[in-house]
């Protein structure tokens, strides 16, 4: 069906299609044409040429996860990569080598068999290449960086079919473009990434009601504002109802409050003393103190993020967490109905904020917060109430917040999609001239070429 294509080709009504254009975000129930599952990269080069020749615009999915839905399309081509997912490891040169459909959980498993880590996300089922063309932040951002700073290159097919590889001394522009502007750029079949050593983690899990979550996000605010901070220290909070998790007391499940991670990724002795004081300080009504392996904390939030949900999802970077973005945030903290959707407030700063900003195309590295807004829930019904709380939160933070949006956490109707990638978009509307002129790959939070620029 597609010349010289060897992998499976997928088409309407045959088995297995409903199952294989599912996506994790379940408001996006699209059809496409094909569903092509290339074996190698000359695969991936056959199907864009072919849905190029038949005017079929291309989604490509890593994992799925993709918040807008730009992993699957109507009436288009699906490029799949779930056949790229190989993981191989060299824990001499601490290198991997991951194909572009790889997920996270495949990584972790493979790396931690040496003790080793990749700085990537938290939900085990995401997909590698989404999370890392968007910039990538997890819970080890603060001490080795977001899931870019740890690349050294990239295999790309280009929109013209062409197979390169993008590092810091081959096609340079490319690799700069790759890391924070999205998949604008073309298919990435394989990437390199450096790794680190560790193998557990300190975490302290607090839950407080909402009448004492103020005091919370003022002490996560002076420790992560602390100028002897120490990159090993995350302070992450979501206002949230609290979930059923062994550590909560039943009678707790379900009401709305705070529930926060402090996590410690260096010696374990000197994290269980911090958080220890933490945890005294905070005194909360339901907490635990663990040294928990690294593998076990990347599932544990798998199934109650499972995929099938419905969610809608808006963010931006704050420079601070003034008191007034504490009460704007606290006022629609009272209004959660779902017990899924919550406000996430996620420390940044450390290892983000010393690499340059002009070296990669992830243009946020100063700002002190990511704060995030996941309205999340299970029956369709909700839709409207759900995403009408999002916006309406989102609004009535937005005066508090500093220039631009994170790419990885945006939904699909943002009026400025250039706000993903603030003083970086002309420079990638250049890039984007030269690599795909056409706008073949447009399906994401698009870039524009630059006119006249290739």
């Amino acid at each position: 069906m597609i010349p010289g294509f060897g992998g499976a080709v997928i088409s309407p009504g045959e088995a297995g299609y409903d199952s294989a254009r599912a996506i994790w975000n379940a408001m996006h129930d699209r059809r496409p044409a094909l569903i092509a599952r290339p074996q190698s990269p000359r695969d991936v080069a056959a199907a864009i040429r072919y849905a190029r020749t038949a005017g079929l615009p291309i989604a490509v999915r890593g994992g799925g996860h993709s918040m807008p839905g730009h992993s699957v399309c109507d009436d288009g081509i699906v490029i799949d990569l779930r056949e790229l997912g190989q993981v191989r490891v060299d824990p001499r040169a601490r290198r991997a080598t991951v194909g572009g459909g790889a997920l996270l959980g495949e990584v972790d498993r493979a790396t931690q068999e040496h003790g080793l880590v990749l700085p990537a996300g938290v939900v085990s089922h995401t997909g590698v290449g989404g999370l890392t063309l968007g910039g990538g932040v997890g819970r080890l951002m603060r001490r080795y960086g977001l899931t870019i700073d740890s690349l050294l290159s990239a295999q790309v097919v280009t929109a013209e079919g062409g197979l390169l590889r993008a590092s810091a001394d081959e096609n340079a522009d490319l690799f700069w473009a790759l890391r924070g502007g999205g998949g604008n750029f073309g298919v990435v079949t394989e990437f390199e990434f450096a790794l680190h050593e560790l193998s557990e983690l300190v975490i302290l899990a607090t839950w407080h009601p909402l009448e004492e979550a103020r005091q919370v996000m003022e002490r996560g605010r002076r420790e992560m504002g602390d100028p002897a901070a120490r990159d090993e220290l995350l302070w992450t909070s979501f206002l949230r109802r609290a979930n059923d998790v062994p550590w909560v007391p039943p009678e707790l499940v379900g009401r709305r409050g705070i529930m926060s991670l402090v996590e410690w990724s260096g010696d374990p002795g000197e994290g269980r003393a911090l958080l220890s004081r933490i945890r005294d300080d905070l005194e909360p009504a339901a907490s635990d103190l663990s040294v928990v392996p690294f593998l076990f904390m990347q599932t544990v939030t798998d199934d109650l993020f499972a995929p099938g949900l419905r969610t809608y999802i808006k963010a931006g970077f704050a420079a601070d967490l003034p008191g007034e973005l504490i009460g704007a945030l606290l006022d629609r903290a009272a209004l959660i109905e779902s017990p899924i959707s919550q406000i996430e407030l996620l420390a940044l700063g450390g290892a983000i904020a010393r690499v340059d900003p002009s070296a990669t195309a992830f243009p946020f590295r100063q700002a002190r917060w990511l704060i995030n807004i996941p309205a999340t829930w299970r029956d369709a019904a909700d839709d409207d109430q759900e995403t009408a709380w999002a916006r309406a939160t989102y609004a009535a933070v937005k005066p508090y917040l500093s220039e631009g949006s994170y790419v990885n956490f945006m939904g699909d109707d943002e009026d400025d999609t250039a706000a993903a990638y603030g003083r970086t978009i002309e420079r990638l509307r250049q890039v984007k001239a030269v690599y795909d002129p056409a706008n073949v790959f447009r399906l994401n939070q698009n870039i524009t070429p630059a006119v006249g620029a290739a």
